[in-house]
């Protein structure tokens, strides 16, 4: 994340009267096929990241896109000013806030746990042995998922299969909600917090308040953590290939200083 830019107070304040898609990539072909559109880099193919401002019906560039906010503002200032203008011109989309029906969940266990040691956030994970079950336990989280105080607060997983919760050890019932530390690579998870079955929505939203409040957000130093990650000989392989040549390069010179 370009902390310069999206973590600053007036961007997080601007940014309530937004959708915000924090997208992975190379997880999936449709998300990789939607974000080419979204911008098409000097190099023709996908690159590793990619940021824009888009239309409520999300087929309009509403800025110049690019691979960051620093090809569109000067800085996280202006960037502010410029939500706050685009939400006037589309006071429609400001009145659905906190209206989605769904949860905004990564497409596995596995991604939502590789995401949120990316982005130093905690992981929610919702389970069941049904369908059914599942989608009764994330209709019971709508409302408190995209309340105020908790709103961008959590990366989201969540299955019907309890082989998917292997990466993460002591779960003990067959329902619930788990509020997860993701392991420092995003390959295993330790449970913080475990509420069986369908909690109650007062009590859902006291416990992921103070999982919130004691969730320790110390981002480890980067040039360091990619260091010990190749002496481990940890890597991750994505759903699609990667395209991005900058990163490719960047970790064949990392892997050959090893």
């Amino acid at each position: 994340m370009d902390g310069s830019f999206l973590s600053h107070e007036s961007v997080v304040a601007a940014s309530r009267n937004f959708v915000c898609i924090r997208l992975a990539t190379y997880e999936d072909q449709q998300e990789a096929e939607f974000m080419s559109r979204v911008f098409t880099p000097r190099s023709g193919v996908l690159e590793n990241t990619t940021f824009g401002i888009l239309s409520p019906d999300g087929k309009r560039n509403l800025i110049t896109p690019g691979r960051a906010p620093k090809h569109a503002f000067r800085d996280a200032t202006s960037m502010a000013n410029k939500m706050n203008l685009i939400a006037l011109q589309h006071p429609g989309a400001r009145q659905a806030a906190w209206t989605d029906q769904r949860l905004p969940g990564m497409n596995s266990v596995d991604v939502a746990l590789n995401v949120a040691a990316c982005d130093n956030l905690p992981v929610l994970v919702t389970f069941a042995e049904n369908e059914q079950r599942l989608a009764e336990i994330n209709k019971s989280l709508l409302k408190i998922a995209w309340s105020e105080p908790l709103a961008g607060q959590f990366v989201y997983g969540s299955t019907s299969n309890q082989q998917k919760l292997k990466p993460i050890p002591g779960v003990n019932v067959k329902e619930g909600i788990l509020v997860v530390e993701p392991g420092p690579y995003g390959l295993t998870g330790k449970i913080l917090r475990e509420l069986p079955g369908i909690p109650t929505s007062e009590q859902s939203k006291a416990e992921l308040l103070q999982a919130v409040a004691s969730f320790s957000r110390v981002a480890p130093e980067y040039t360091s953590h990619i260091q010990l990650g190749i002496q481990l000989g940890i890597d991750w392989e994505s759903a699609i290939p990667e395209t991005d040549q900058q990163s490719i390069r960047a970790k064949e010179r990392a892997r050959a200083g090893r």
